[in-house]
């Protein structure tokens, strides 16, 4: 993932059944230069995104690192910043005043604060997907989900692909319409 264009990860909730891979491979993707094993991990588990079940879907929710995000717009101290098409989060800048998580229109920014980590007490930390940047392989999510229900979409290769679709469809039709009139025009 490289230059300037505008990337996100896309759940397909149809695919996903809710068993929470995504989340321990990004809690695991962050954990800079720390392995860890099941039971000696002694933080809570906090993923830059979560999964959302309710009734009729399950799905992981993270940030679409928006054009116009309004989660940038709203930092008052410059910590979320535009970066390789992603908005990137630098913890160092963050106050934890949280507008970024209110502005966020998919709720998809977490403030943890000293309530769920005691040893960050007196700054709240913002956690929100940043595409794994230092993996080369993409996003920890995407490369662990065994339904295959996250993917990464670059929104310009996605849009020039439904032009292209839509314009197969449109001479689809307009074909349809020439044979249908030649019929007409036959009889």
């Amino acid at each position: 993932m490289s230059g300037e264009g505008s990337y996100f990860v896309l759940a397909e909730p149809e695919k996903c059944t809710g068993c929470r891979a995504c989340e321990l491979a990004c809690f695991a993707a962050h954990q800079k230069g720390v392995a860890k094993t099941v039971g000696t991990v002694t933080t809570p588990v906090i993923p830059n995104l979560y999964l959302t079940r309710t009734e009729t879907i399950r799905m992981p929710v993270q940030c679409h690192h928006c054009e116009n995000a309004p989660c940038l717009q709203s930092c008052l101290c410059g910590a979320l910043e535009r970066k390789d098409g992603a908005v990137a989060l630098n913890p160092q800048k963050c106050i934890g005043c949280r507008n970024c998580a209110l502005a966020c229109p998919f709720g998809a920014i977490q403030i943890a604060g000293a309530n769920i980590l005691p040893e960050l007490a007196g700054h709240a930390p913002v956690f929100k997907c940043d595409l794994c940047p230092d993996r080369e392989n993409g996003p920890a999510c995407v490369a662990t989900c065994p339904n295959e229900a996250l993917r990464l979409v670059d929104t310009e290769e996605e849009l020039r692909a439904k032009r292209i679709q839509a314009s197969e469809a449109s001479e689809a039709i307009q074909n349809s319409l020439a044979k249908a009139s030649e019929v007409r025009g036959g009889q």
